[in-house]
């Protein structure tokens, strides 16, 4: 077993946690609830830094420095090798997922074998409406429209109800008696 205890990297609140070794663990949650804290702060820090003290001084001072994590037990553990979570390419949803196709794989067996039971792998594509957030479709991030910052109902454009730089009366994108480019 991997055994953390009293994690408290970044959002983590004194954690406790044992992991089977020999298994593939999935760490699956909300955003901000703390997984890349566990896994990249905490599980793959120490992992990284309790190998990088098995190297002479020489090697050690050309590797990635690992800072250690805060908690208060890490044990159990073995080399590990980070993936982070940038993405690749151009597009926000290409991962190391979607590029090697495994998550093609992942997605028909979370269809096949998961509860409830959807039949369809494409309920699980953040590529595909059927399975994308309907709030950011599928890029985690959430596009709002605050018209309060560029707009004041409550005046008139003579008054400048528009709150943009260079919308105010005599401002370059203003034509004057009233209109607006």
């Amino acid at each position: 077993m991997i055994r953390i205890r009293g994690a408290r990297s970044n959002n983590l609140r004194s954690v406790d946690l044992d992991l089977p070794r020999g298994s593939l663990t999935v760490f699956a949650g909300v955003s901000g609830s703390g997984k890349s804290s566990l896994v990249f702060d905490t599980i793959a820090a120490e992992a990284g830094h309790q190998l990088n003290e098995t190297y002479p001084p020489f090697t050690r001072n050309r590797l990635p420095k690992w800072t250690r994590p805060e908690a208060d037990e890490l044990s159990g553990l073995s080399p590990v090798i980070v993936i982070d979570q940038r993405r690749i390419g151009g597009n926000a949803r290409s991962t190391v997922g979607t590029v090697t196709d495994a998550w093609t794989y992942l997605r028909l067996l979370y269809s096949r074998v998961g509860t409830p039971h959807v039949g369809e792998s494409n309920r699980f594509s953040f590529n595909d409406p059927a399975g994308m957030c309907p709030t950011c479709s599928g890029l985690g991030e959430a596009v709002e429209l605050d018209t309060d910052a560029f707009l004041d109902p409550d005046r008139s454009l003579k008054e400048g109800a528009i709150l943009l730089p260079g919308f105010v009366d005599g401002g370059y994108r203003y034509s004057g008696e009233g209109s607006v480019l």
